[in-house]
Order: C-alpha cells, then structure tokens, then sequence
C-alpha cells in the first residue's frame, strides 16, 4: 500500500544580471540548496520570502517549496543534522506551492512546483496509511483529504487514488457512510481495480436498502474489469438482489465458466456461488456447488464451513417452526419437526469439525490472521453441540474458546 516517494526536480532556473540584495539572496539559497547547505538555504529563502522585492516572485516560492522538500526529506532520516530543522515542513512546502502556483501566471516553474506538491501530497498520505494501521481514522481521513488536495493540485490527480481509498476506508471504519460513498465512488469513476471498492460500496447500498445503487456499483465493476470474475459475481448479487433469478445464475456461471481451467479459484468461487444461492434460499443450488467444490478440494475451509453454516441454519429453521406449533396440536408435526432440525444439526458437524481441522493445521505464521474464522467456527460447534446435549464435546470447545479471546 505504501508509495514510494517522488523524486524532486531541482533544475536551475534562470539567474538573472543585476539582481538586488533580496533577489541575490534567492540565488544563494538556490547555490546552498545544491550543496545541502539547508540551514543557510532555509533562511536566505525565508527572509526573501518577506522582503517586499521578492515576496511577489514566485521564482521564491518555488524554491521555498524545494527547499522544505528537501529538508522534509532529512527530517525522515534520524542520523542527519538537519532532521529537526523544520518539524512543520510539509506545510510550509505546500503553503509555498500554492503562493507559487496562484503566482506563476506563465507556468515558468511548473513543472518544479508540481513536484513539490506530488513530494508533500506523497508524504501526508504515508502519515495517513501509518495512522489507519494505528487505527486512527479520524485523524488519517484528514491526511488523505490533504493529499488529495495535493495532489490535485500537481496537475496529475492519477497519484490521488491510494489518498481516496485510505480515505474511503477510513471512513467506514468511521462508520461515516457518506463520506466512504464519495470516495468509492470518485474511485470507480477512475476505473479502480480494487475488488474490496466495489464490493464494499455494493454492500453500503445494500445495507441502506438502495438497490438500485447497489445494482449500479455492480454494474461499474463489470463495466470497468470485463475480465474480473468477481464482477460477476457482484452482478449475480446484484440481479438477485432485484429478484432476478434468472439473471442472477447466468452471471454465476459466467464467473465460474472464467475460473474452470484454475485448481486454486475455481473451487473457491464455487463456495462464493453456493453462499450467494443460499442468500435466495435456493439450498438444493447451494448444496451442489459446496459438494463440487469439497469433490476437488476437500480440505479447506471456505466449503466446509459454508456448508456446516447452511445446514445449520436450517437446523434452527426447523426448530423455529417446531416452537411455533400451537400446545394443543396432535398431529405429531412437533415431533417431527424437531426430529428434522436434530437431523441438520447433526450433519453440520462434520463440515465444521472439517474447517476446524483445516485451520489447525495451518502454518504458525498464518494462523494468527485466521484467528476470527477459527472462533466463528468453533462458535457454531458451541451451538450444536448445545443444542444436541453434547456436553463433553461442548466443554472442549468452550475451553478452546476461552483460550482464543484471552489471546485478543
């Protein structure tokens, strides 16, 4: 995620004949800047910066800009001398830039002033991404949106993208769906290759009850990455969101037709098919997609634990309709419905036990970042095996359990 910081160009300028004191105090700033001499350069550009002869050239503020860009560049590094010269210097460089750029009527020094913009806008955005790891998103949103003004402003808005998705995601992390709904969608209008914005502004829409806004992120997706299988699969979501069934399966076996030739994904969209099916109910669809995708891979976890999911919850959808039989009813129907729901409930097992023992035997290194889906699959097991009066396998899972939330 992390940008690589952009060379500044420090061509010389013209130096005119005759100059006054103030201006020649800009030409030695420019010869200390080419030595690194940036104590003496910072303060000849400072006080030319205020004298009435120069204060109205932006040959000054263009180079007050370079200068603070390179002093921002020592600032970084703890051995130089000059790393505390100037603690605010993006802001002045970027104060700087603007003086220079509302200056400039003929463009002399664009070229030199856009890289100081691209310099600062550069370095707000990794403050950002170090603020968002740190789960400051208040304080990282503020940075993008400073970047991003940077970077507009540089005359090549293409290097504002990673400043609008930190934004973007900062602001649903924020819960801010508004904000979040502006940056995605300045995304996708940039053509992002993203998965996660699309997906995401999908979701936000979705949750909102706006399906109409959610069938065009979709849309946009496949618009925008024709060869991405999960923009078809966010058009399958989108169609039976919209109760097109029809549709809606076609756009499954479109992703899953561009996934067939791969051992690795196709199983994996195979799951994210079945999931989508169950979403509309369609369990027996739901069920043949698992199976394909446990017949050539049987040890993951996406299958087995979608699997053990759906049955379970129609497990619990029988239950709920056997407590829903009036007391007075004869028929037996209470009876047999909890003898069904028993039945799932039992079935589910396997397919969660089977997840389980998938992430157990994962690398040291990575089970760490599978922390979540291992409690959510020993969560489900809690369940059953409560419902099923499985007492002494419950109390292993719960003291599995136990042990993973004193990890967090």
């Amino acid at each position: 995620m992390k940008l690589k910081k952009i060379s500044i160009v420090l061509a010389l300028l013209a130096i005119t004949a005759g100059a006054s004191a103030q201006s020649r105090n800009v030409q030695s700033a420019i010869q200390n800047l080419k030595k690194n001499y940036l104590a003496k350069a910072k303060a000849e550009i400072d006080a030319a910066c205020l004298h009435d002869d120069t204060k109205d050239d932006a040959k000054t503020w263009c180079y007050k800009g370079l200068i603070y860009s390179r002093i921002g560049g020592e600032a970084n590094n703890p051995k130089s001398k000059f790393k505390n010269l100037a603690p605010d210097w993006a802001e002045q460089a970027y104060s700087a830039a603007l003086e220079c750029k509302r200056l400039d009527v003929k463009s002399e020094y664009a070229n030199e002033n856009n890289s100081v913009f691209r310099y600062v806008g550069n370095e707000y955005y990794t403050r950002a991404t170090e603020l968002y790891n740190e789960r400051k998103y208040s304080e990282a949103l503020q940075l993008c949106e400073k970047a991003i003004e940077m970077f507009n402003n540089s005359g090549d808005s293409k290097f504002a993208g990673e400043s609008m998705y930190i934004a973007a995601i900062s602001a649903v992390a924020m819960k801010d769906n508004d904000k979040a709904k502006t940056y995605f969608n300045n995304l996708i209008r940039k053509r992002t290759d993203k998965h996660f914005v699309y997906t995401t502004l999908f979701n936000i829409y979705k949750e909102e009850g706006n399906n109409e806004g959610a069938m065009k992120v979709a849309s946009s997706y496949l618009k925008n990455r024709k060869e991405d299988y999960n923009a078809y699969l966010l058009m399958a979501e989108g169609y039976l969101l919209n109760k097109n069934i029809e549709k809606g399966k076609e756009m499954i076996d479109a992703a899953l037709a561009r996934t067939k030739d791969s051992i690795h994904i196709y199983p994996q969209i195979l799951s994210v098919s079945a999931a989508i099916l169950e979403s509309t109910e369609d369990y027996d669809g739901a069920e043949a997609k698992y199976r394909e995708s446990l017949t050539i891979n049987p040890n993951q976890f996406e299958a087995n634990f979608g699997m053990g999911k759906m049955i379970y919850n129609r497990g619990v959808d029988k239950h709920n309709a056997a407590n829903a039989v009036p007391p007075d009813d004869e028929s037996g129907l209470y009876d047999k419905l909890l003898a069904e729901s028993n039945t799932y409930f039992g079935e589910s097992v396997q397919y969660f036990k089977a997840a389980i023992a998938f992430l157990d035997a994962l690398p040291a290194s990575t089970k760490a970042a599978q922390r979540p889906n291992l409690f959510n699959s020993l969560s489900a097991l809690e369940s059953v095996y409560a419902r099923l009066e499985m007492y002494d396998e419950l109390k292993v899972v719960k003291a599995r359990l136990q042990e993973i939330q004193q990890q967090n």
